[in-house]
């Protein structure tokens, strides 16, 4: 599967924007979920029984959004009980059954286990399968990238995430020489966490990733920066020739 050229800012839904967006057309939560290209939809952060009808109310408010549908566990910075891991696939098949349903899933790398399970249930409704790894001390070695990028290419998953707290301004250029190995994968996200990261959440695009993710309302996670200005700042990264340049950029604001 070829990479996509274009570059895509994913929004994360949760159920005070949501509820927010819903509220009235010119609320900003709802500009921020218009301005950007992909939604996921944290099941995580919602209570169970609002799962199924989570897709339908997101698509009524942004048609024309991809869906990113993601049950994230706590110790990859979740709120889903590690302990309930075992019972995410007879989730994923309840909000695959529902009327409306993402486009995609996102299924941690630790979790390769499930892989073949969900492929079975996502085929059949056309979804696609993203592997994300989040690791909230550190950049991976060059190494663990390289194994890392050989887990997911073994299963043939549609798209690859790397997410990981930057310490230093240059740990980062481990993760854009990743994004530049990871050719095949519909989406790739290679960004740093953390002040020393944020950059690279805009930066990456430049260096061979096509996706990246801002925060709608308060941060969901460390460095993140508002989808509004994520948008200013992709919208001009064509014409952005260094990083200073990003970081001069990001600092007006």
């Amino acid at each position: 599967m070829p990479t996509d050229s274009l570059k895509y800012l994913v929004g994360l839904v949760d159920p005070e924007t949501l509820s927010a967006a819903e509220s009235e057309e010119l609320h900003p939560a709802r500009i921020d979920y218009e301005s950007c290209d992909i939604l996921e939809i944290r099941y995580d952060f919602f209570d169970e029984s609002d799962w199924l009808g989570l897709s339908t109310r997101v698509r009524k408010i942004a048609p024309k959004a991809i869906q990113l549908g993601t049950i994230r566990l706590k110790h990859d910075g979740g709120t889903f009980p590690d302990a309930r891991a075992i019972e995410r696939p007879a989730l994923w098949k309840k909000i695959l059954e529902a009327p409306d349903n993402p486009q995609w899933l996102d299924l941690e790398r630790d979790y390769l286990h499930d892989y073949d399970e969900l492929r079975a249930l996502a085929t059949p409704k056309g979804v696609k399968i993203l592997i994300s790894e989040h690791n909230f001390t550190r950049i991976p070695s060059d190494l663990e990238l390289k194994n890392y990028l050989t887990d997911v290419k073994r299963v043939k998953a549609d798209g690859i995430k790397i997410a990981a707290m930057s310490n230093s301004d240059e740990d980062c250029t481990r993760l854009y020489k990743f994004a530049k190995k990871a050719k095949g994968f519909k989406f790739i996200a290679a960004f740093g966490m953390g002040e020393t990261g944020k950059i690279s959440r805009i930066w990456s695009l430049k260096e061979g990733a096509n996706l990246t993710y801002g925060s709608i309302g308060k941060a969901a996670a460390p460095g993140q920066i508002d989808v509004g200005l994520m948008r200013k700042a992709i919208d001009r990264l064509e014409t952005t020739t260094s990083q200073i340049e990003l970081s001069s950029f990001l600092n007006i604001f």
